[in-house]
């Protein structure tokens, strides 16, 4: 007797309780059609079917900086993607939290940190086509080859992969009508050439698996006129420099031994004071190799002055002449010699 009036009571309060709620939250929902979907976030659209295709797609919106020094890269991006999920057809129109539908979070294999800028959201069209549109920023590391420095052309890539499906599950497609770059960029040192997007599938041996990977690539080229001023030019003025004492009389070996002594600490200080402008490698650059060749020509002069000083000394004044006059065009014909072969990368 106790147990039928026990259900009862529950049939009364479904009645009264629970029918009012469950007609209240469809008429929520029939008001607010972009209420959150209540489905399994970590399944994918079709978990037994084909790998969900994803076609993304990366613009460049600013490039702000290539740091050789510090091998890194700083730029602005946005970001688009576009699958199909069949589950969110009811919601076309929508906008909603990625939190609250699958999505195909994306991870950056430089070291570096994205700073995403507008709200993380997505727009559901027709049939569950979602798209996913973001602008972020950062700065990222990358390996430069600045053996040619500073006659370079750098590509600079960045390697993206999705952070949580296997190639087997998650494939990307290539959008090439949104990849691109703006018309104007906030950097004055280099010249941009181009950008490009690629495909590939990478083995990832601490996840023990196979992801799909999108590479972008930056080229630039880098501008000449900051080093040929600044640098170039003043270490040729200092070689030139040190050619003067070939026109002194070498019986004032003193003042020749003394202007070769000064070039020589000219140089070294140059060099000390554009120091923190080179990249520190563990291997010679173009520009590392002009340096060390003119700083060498500037002690081969001192190394010069310093005979014919010998030469005047033991009464070899007629020697010492031809050899100031043999001097004049040996050094600064093979001063030019030596540079076409560092241009040349013969040396």
């Amino acid at each position: 007797m106790r147990q039928t009036i026990f259900s009862l009571l529950c049939c009364l309060f479904a009645v009264l309780v629970v029918t009012p709620l469950a007609a209240t939250a469809q008429q929520a929902q029939e008001q607010n059609p972009c209420a959150l979907p209540s489905y399994r976030t970590d399944v994918r659209p079709d978990p037994t079917g084909e790998p969900t295709e994803v076609l993304i797609g990366m613009r460049l919106v600013d490039l702000l900086a290539i740091n050789d020094v510090d091998q890194t890269i700083s730029l602005d991006l946005s970001i688009r993607m576009q699958w199909t999920d069949s589950r969110l057809a009811a919601w076309e129109g929508c906008k909603l939290p990625i939190g609250s539908i699958w999505f195909p979070k994306l991870a950056l294999k430089n070291s570096g940190r994205i700073f995403e800028r507008w709200p993380d959201m997505v727009s559901v069209g027709e049939g569950g086509r979602i798209i996913y549109l973001q602008r972020s920023s950062g700065t990222f590391s990358s390996y430069h080859k600045l053996g040619e420095f500073p006659f370079d052309t750098q590509n600079i890539s960045l390697h993206f992969f999705p952070l949580d499906w296997s190639a087997e599950k998650l494939v990307f497609m290539n959008d090439t009508a949104f990849t691109g770059a703006s018309e104007v960029l906030n950097i004055s040192d280099w010249q941009f050439l181009g950008i490009k997007a690629a495909l590939r599938e990478a083995n990832f041996e601490f996840l023990d698996q196979v992801r799909a990977g999108y590479d972008l690539t930056i080229t630039a080229k880098r501008h000449l006129s900051f080093y040929m001023w600044k640098i170039f030019l003043p270490i040729t003025m200092i070689v030139m420099m040190s050619w003067s004492v070939f026109w002194i009389d070498p019986a004032q070996y003193g003042t020749q031994i003394g202007l070769s002594a000064t070039t020589v600490l000219t140089m070294v200080a140059f060099i000390f004071a554009t120091t923190s402008m080179l990249p520190s490698l563990g291997y010679f650059t173009m520009l590392d190799r002009y340096i060390a060749l003119a700083t060498l020509f500037v002690f081969l002069a001192l190394l010069q002055s310093l005979t014919t000083s010998f030469l005047v000394s033991r009464k070899h004044v007629e020697q010492a002449k031809t050899l100031d006059i043999v001097s004049r065009f040996a050094f600064p014909i093979g001063f030019v010699a030596i540079c076409w072969l560092v241009y040349s990368k013969a040396i």
